[in-house]
């Protein structure tokens, strides 16, 4: 799940990972990099080494102070205060954003997501050639500036390998626990 949009000012965001497999998976090597549409460029890396393992079937919670993790969710706290990721297009102006899932061990892009149009072609830190943040068709939903919700996978967790079909616009939000 991610609330990158707000309504008003952006003091609620946050990144949700969610471990769907029934073994703890080790965050020893893995980063995210948010990644700015109009250049290609990582603004923003976050190493979550410091979270040490997603327990199996469990959710992480990345956001600042004014976000609460649901009941039994791990929680990186960052020092975001508001607008620290980026919200994609305004309107039908500008570009995407998207961001990387990164294990850095192997450098092997474990997730990715490209909101607010297509992120093909991208340059990350440590990979040889440009990887699509883009899996079968780009998500068409976008997270409101009106509503309070965020884009999650829906049903909770689910990758098919389609963007377009595994992302929704979620209302309620739920950082860190099951999306609805």
């Amino acid at each position: 799940e991610v609330d990158y949009d707000q309504p008003g000012s952006d003091y609620g965001e946050f990144i949700e990972l969610y471990n769907p497999t029934s073994v703890n998976q080790s965050l020893a090597s893995m980063v995210i990099y948010l990644i700015n549409g109009t250049d290609g460029s990582v603004y923003t890396t976050i190493d979550l080494a410091s979270a040490g393992s997603l327990p199996a079937g469990g959710y992480l919670l990345i956001a600042g102070p004014g976000v609460s993790a649901g009941s039994g969710a791990a929680k990186l706290d960052m020092s975001w205060t508001h607008d620290a990721i980026q919200n994609g297009k305004s309107g039908t102006t500008g570009s995407p954003d998207g961001m990387a899932l990164v294990d850095t061990s192997d450098e092997t892009l474990v997730d990715a997501l490209s909101y607010e149009g297509a992120m093909t072609g991208i340059s990350l830190p440590g990979f040889a050639d440009p990887v699509s943040l883009v899996h079968g068709t780009a998500e068409t939903a976008v997270d409101s500036n009106a509503t309070d919700g965020s884009l999650c996978r829906e049903p909770n967790g689910q990758d098919t390998g389609n963007d377009d079909a595994d992302w929704k616009f979620c209302t309620p939000v739920t950082p860190g626990a099951e999306n609805p």
